[in-house]
Order: C-alpha cells, then structure tokens, then sequence
C-alpha cells in the first residue's frame, strides 16, 4: 500500500480495505461515511466509475487515480487460447444485444471450416482473404458480425461468423466458390444457417447463437464421440468483433468524487464482488437501467 492510499486509509474510519490489495492498487469497499479528510478537503486520489450498458447492467467500480498506484506495463509473448474469455464472452454478449436493440436482424451462422488438415496460419491467411473478399460484394451483410475461431477434435482450426443480415444470392455463390473451389478447402467447408420465422424466433435464435459461440470449454477438452481433442490451444485471438458492432457495446461512462452520496446510496443497491472492487446490477432493459440510476439522482 503506498503513502497517500495509507494516509487516506487512516483518516476515513468509516472505509475497509478490500482484500484486492497490492503495492500498485488500492481499492475500498463503500461506506455510508464522506469521503473527506478532518480537514475537510477531498481526496482526489479516488473516484467513482459507474458504466451503464445497452444490456441493461449497471457496473461501478472504485478506483485510485493516483499516478504512483498504476502497475507497469506488462509485456507478453505469443498468446495462446484455448477459447473466449469471459471478457470476451461480456463483449460479445453486449456487442449483439446493442445491434438488436439499433435495427431489425435477420440472423445468419456461417461456419467455415477444411476438409483437410492446415496449418494455422494458412487457415488464418484464408480466412482473412475470404473476409476482405466478402466486405467487397456483400458491404451491409457482413458490416457487423462476430467472428469466433475454434478447434476442431482433429486439431484443425474452424470458424463461425455471426451475421445479422441474410447473405445475398448472388454473394452467396461467389463466397461459396472461393471458399471450396478456390482455396480448396472442400464442397462442405461452406456451411449457411439462415432462421426463417418472426422477430421474436430471431432473438432466440441469436441469444442461442451467442451462447454456442462463447461457450466454455474443459481444461481437456473431449469430443462427442468420447475422445479428447489433439489439442487444446492455439495461437492467436479466439475472437473478433466487427468496428462498427463494438461501438453499440461501449458503455456511457460517468465518473464521480469519492464522496458523492448519490454513488453511496446507488451503491448499497448493487451487488458488490468479493475484493470490493466493483459491484454488479442486471437489469430487464437498458431504459430499466435509467430509470434506476434515476431514482438516485444520477442522469445516464
């Protein structure tokens, strides 16, 4: 704990110290307390960030803004996954949710995998190519998707890419013929999976979507017919998610002083994590969610 967050610490009485202590960061569960010291000035070392999605959650989190409790930048090496984290799965999850809420879908699953075993990168080269392709002669179908790339039992690699218009006849065919006949990955590589039915029957169909595409996997993964995948991990990202569909999944972001009491009455409604760092609120709909912060005085 560095010297400005333990003189803060003795001076508010009233504030725990969570258990997410360490020497870069330093974060304090709520208290019906002020924030402010015997001498009645504020601390602006802490503040309040409250981030409302169009999912309806409401997150808050404490944090030190002092520039000596930053940790360093880490350096990392090659990445390797073994599927999508659950960062990962709360993007995409929110990614989808904001495109539903903006414009009519009309979802669409293409799986795009190989016969024959490759190499990852001549797949991943392939599936780059096939996408730049694809922008060119479908531009609206394929401005939002979410791409996942998976493992297959035999080790190679595949991918899904979530779509939220139908691809159009035309496109279809040349898509189809790139991806079989020119990279020669096989007349089954090519797999379409349109919903036909009402709205309602394609939002069920994305929320099962999104749940196959970010589902967790066991430490050893086994297939259906009982044997284990050759392997696990693979280099490289599990997912991506198009520009254009990742901004409807930022937040609108506000930030407050420690001491504001409409943030320590907002708190004691939400549910707080173990460590204290942030606390959770799900509700029905994005205007539920306002319409909560509302009712604390907080305007989103």
């Amino acid at each position: 704990m560095n010297v400005t967050s333990q003189n803060y610490y003795n001076n508010e009485t009233g504030l725990a110290p969570s258990k997410h202590n360490s020497k870069q960061t330093v974060c304090f569960k709520y208290s019906t307390q002020t924030s402010t010291s015997p001498t009645g000035r504020y601390n602006s070392s802490f503040s309040d960030i409250l981030r409302v999605y169009r999912t309806g959650e409401i997150v808050l989190f404490r944090v030190c803004r002092n520039s000596q409790s930053k940790p360093p930048l880490s350096s990392y090496g090659t990445r390797l996954s073994t599927g999508i984290t659950s960062h990962g799965r709360s993007q995409i999850r929110r990614a989808v949710a904001s495109r539903v809420v903006a414009a009519p879908s009309k979802p669409v699953m293409l799986t795009l995998t190989t016969q024959e075993i490759l190499e990852d990168r001549v797949f991943k080269r392939h599936l780059a190519s096939f996408l730049d392709y694809a922008k060119k002669i479908a531009s609206s179908t394929f401005k939002d998707y979410v791409k996942v790339i998976d493992l297959q039992q035999r080790g190679t690699l595949h991918s899904h890419l979530l779509l939220f218009e139908r691809i159009p006849t035309d496109s279809f065919a040349k898509l189809r013929a790139l991806w079989a006949d020119k990279y020669e990955l096989g007349p089954g590589s090519f797999d379409v999976k349109y919903l036909k039915g009402n709205a309602e029957l394609a939002g069920a169909y994305l929320t099962h979507a999104t749940a196959y595409l970010t589902r967790e996997h066991d430490a050893i993964r086994m297939g259906r017919n009982g044997k284990p995948y050759v392997r696990t991990a693979f280099a490289g990202r599990a997912y991506s998610i198009s520009t254009s569909l990742i901004k409807g999944a930022l937040p609108i972001e506000l930030t407050f002083p420690l001491s504001d009491a409409r943030v320590h009455s907002l708190a004691k409604s939400l549910s707080w994590t173990r460590d204290g760092y942030s606390a959770h609120k799900q509700c029905d709909s994005f205007a539920d969610a306002k319409a909560h912060l509302a009712s604390f005085g907080i305007t989103a």
